[in-house]
């Protein structure tokens, strides 16, 4: 199962390289079900303010996020970050596969598709996806906001381990001040009979 794993980890970058989906020659359905089951946010105040930051659970359907906030004073240049975490079964959260980025925002937004490593080219159509009605574009100012955002099973890989995740994501300033910080929990469920399991 880990050595299947693996394989697939080593051929993502030639499969992802397409814009017609999220992974080519994968078919869309997944075998498991992702569940958001928790959605935080924070801000500077030096920098930012947060007016909404809720997530919405539904009975039969997936839950739903929604965000609004305002960057209060012009960034240029602007970090992310990016962390994916696995709760372990002795709850214990270890970082999944060294799925750990940093980048120059600005870069990132205005680069093409085939300069970015895979895991930012994932990142990147998800946040147009989340807001297509907003510039992402440098200097960065004024009103982010979402609202009523689902992850689908197909944004994620098809081979997505069953566990719990968390998944960090940091807008920090040219001095190391966080703008936001968004914290994203999930629970990835098989489907069926099929054994995801890390262990």
């Amino acid at each position: 199962m880990r050595f299947a794993f693996i394989l697939i980890i080593c051929l993502l970058p030639r499969i992802v390289g397409t814009e017609n989906s999220w992974y080519a020659g994968f078919p869309n359905k997944r075998p498991f079900t992702v569940y958001t089951t928790r959605f935080q946010c924070t801000a500077d105040p030096k920098y930012a303010v947060i007016d909404v930051c809720k997530l919405k659970l539904h009975r039969n359907r997936s839950s739903t996020l929604s965000f609004r906030g305002t960057i209060l004073v012009p960034l240029d240049p602007v970090y992310g970050t990016i962390k994916i975490w696995y709760k372990t079964n002795v709850n214990i959260w270890r970082p999944l596969l060294g799925i750990d980025g940093f980048a120059n925002t600005c870069q990132f937004f205005s680069a093409k598709d085939q300069e970015l490593p895979v895991m930012q080219r994932l990142y990147r159509r998800t946040l147009k996806q989340m807001m297509p009605n907003v510039p992402l574009k440098c200097p960065m100012l004024g009103v982010l906001e979402f609202k009523d955002f689902t992850f689908y099973d197909e944004m994620f890989p098809p081979f997505l381990p069953a566990g719990n995740y968390r998944n960090d994501m940091t807008l920090r300033a040219h001095d190391n001040r966080t703008v936001f910080l968004f914290q994203f929990y999930g629970t990835v469920r098989a489907k069926g009979i099929v054994d995801l399991s890390m262990g």
